[in-house]
């Protein structure tokens, strides 16, 4: 059942950007309705390079790939920017509560937050397990049996956890015990201090996080099935058509490639067909 909710969820969200493809060259219709007073209000939690960071400690103005794709956006529709930066488990209800009109966070689209939010996946990664440097035994996800595993708190990856403890359970092994953590930087920290055995995030944020401590973090398992980063907003199926035909004139205007090689992201990323594929 999984398999084949993937499987629709993949084509609906193809067919839903390959529409927005044939109509982005149409710029001159209104913008969404939840940008009030020229402002387009984005929350996010800046914890997840390269889609969203503070580069420095101290930063007050959040970087990264999705920070440029947003403000492109406001550019399209002729909007002013304003972050809202919050704890990622409290993005969502942000939206619900109108503090922001859009959630941009390295939010991966799920069937579970599409029943309440509409979302558009447009950006294509894949779930990995990573672990110490030093540490040569947890190779899959089933080697965490009895350890300690770091995960970031309201993300997917907590039902990803406890699908590997049913698993476990099942075969009549120890669960992994689960601990949960309000950044994904501070999950990542768990690993280094040696406090948590591993923990699960995307392939895109593993990469950059190792490039900044060198030797010391490794990618152990690379999930199968590929994932999409999404933007959610209030169901609105105007304000969804809107978002649609701007992600896609941006995509046939060039500047989401340009951002993908800005941020050394693969050149494929934001290829929509490939992303279901």
């Amino acid at each position: 059942m999984k398999h084949a909710a993937a499987i629709f969820l993949s084509v609906s969200l193809s067919v839903s950007l390959v529409s927005s493809l044939a109509t982005a060259a149409d710029t001159s219709s209104t913008k969404p309705s939840f940008i009030q007073g020229d402002t387009l209000k984005v929350c996010t939690a800046a914890e997840f390079p390269p889609m969203e960071f503070y580069a420095k400690p101290g930063d007050t103005q959040v970087v990264g790939f999705e920070v440029d794709v947003m403000t492109a956006l406001a550019k399209y529709w002729g909007a002013n920017l304003q972050w809202v930066v919050g704890d990622f488990k409290g993005l969502l209800p942000s939206l619900d509560s109108e503090r922001c009109d859009v959630v941009a966070s390295g939010m991966l689209v799920t069937t579970e937050r599409l029943k309440r939010y509409d979302g558009v996946g447009y950006f294509k990664s894949s779930k990995v397990m990573v672990t110490s440097m030093r540490d040569e035994q947890t190779r899959m996800p089933e080697d965490l049996s009895g350890k300690v595993i770091a995960i970031e708190a309201g993300s997917a990856y907590e039902a990803t956890a406890a699908a590997l403890n049913k698993q476990l359970v099942e075969s009549g092994r120890k669960p992994t015990s689960v601990q949960t953590y309000p950044s994904a930087s501070a999950v990542i920290q768990q690993v280094l201090v040696g406090r948590a055995t591993a923990t699960i995030t995307q392939d895109t944020t593993a990469a950059y996080r190792s490039r900044q401590v060198p030797g010391q973090l490794q990618i152990t398992y690379t999930y199968p099935d590929a994932d999409l980063f999404g933007l959610y907003l209030r169901k609105n199926a105007a304000d969804l058509q809107q978002l649609n035909r701007a992600l896609g004139a941006l995509q046939q205007s060039g500047e989401l490639k340009a951002l993908l090689a800005k941020w050394n992201l693969p050149t494929l990323s934001t290829d929509v067909q490939l992303a279901q594929q």
